[in-house]
């Protein structure tokens, strides 16, 4: 039988830990809405056939420091992929150094830890474990599109124009379902 001191104990851990989420909460929020308002904006210059590779970069900018906050904290509400998750925060401006075609197939499908970085502490291809592609293609996506809007430069090709927009509504689903996660934590 626990004690009334110790309820009471419990009780402000429990109020404490609430009120500490509340303000993640407002947050994670914030952090979602600043990457959906950037990767909507992209999407909106590939579809006006307007792709400014400057202006897409600065929006790129704006999401990764937005998904690189999130997986942080995806990390700490989800300990078991913390060692994956470093991996990929560590590797972002690797990753932005890569052609379109290697930061799919390294980053996106995940064949890095084909070679490298084989201890991250839990299998990928787990099905428990598929949500913590979630903050991965967050970070993924983005690049991809700078890559396709650098191409899209010099091209003016409309299948660049369509990798744009593809790739950007991935990476908002990604963000999507990554909030969705860390706010039932």
């Amino acid at each position: 039988m626990k004690t009334p001191a110790l309820k009471t104990l419990l009780a402000t851990f429990i109020v404490a830990a609430t009120s500490a989420f509340a303000a993640d909460k407002a947050a994670i929020e914030s952090h979602s809405l600043s990457y959906h308002a950037a990767g909507k904006a992209v999407v909106e210059m590939a579809l006006t056939k307007k792709v400014d590779a400057a202006e897409v970069e600065k929006k790129v900018d704006t999401m990764l420091a937005d998904a690189v906050w999130a997986a942080g904290e995806y990390a700490k509400a989800y300990p078991k992929g913390e060692k994956l998750l470093k991996v990929i925060l560590s590797n972002v401006a690797a990753m932005k150094e890569l052609s379109f075609k290697d930061l799919e197939h390294n980053w996106h499908d995940l064949h890095h830890f084909d070679a490298a970085d084989k201890d991250i502490g839990l299998d990928l291809k787990a099905e428990d474990n598929e949500h913590f592609t979630d903050p991965i293609h967050s970070i993924v996506h983005p690049i991809l599109v700078l890559k396709a809007a650098q191409a899209y430069a010099i091209s003016k090709g409309d299948a660049d124009l369509k990798a744009i927009k593809e790739e950007m509504e991935e990476g908002l689903e990604q963000m999507e379902k990554m909030k969705g996660a860390l706010l039932k934590k």
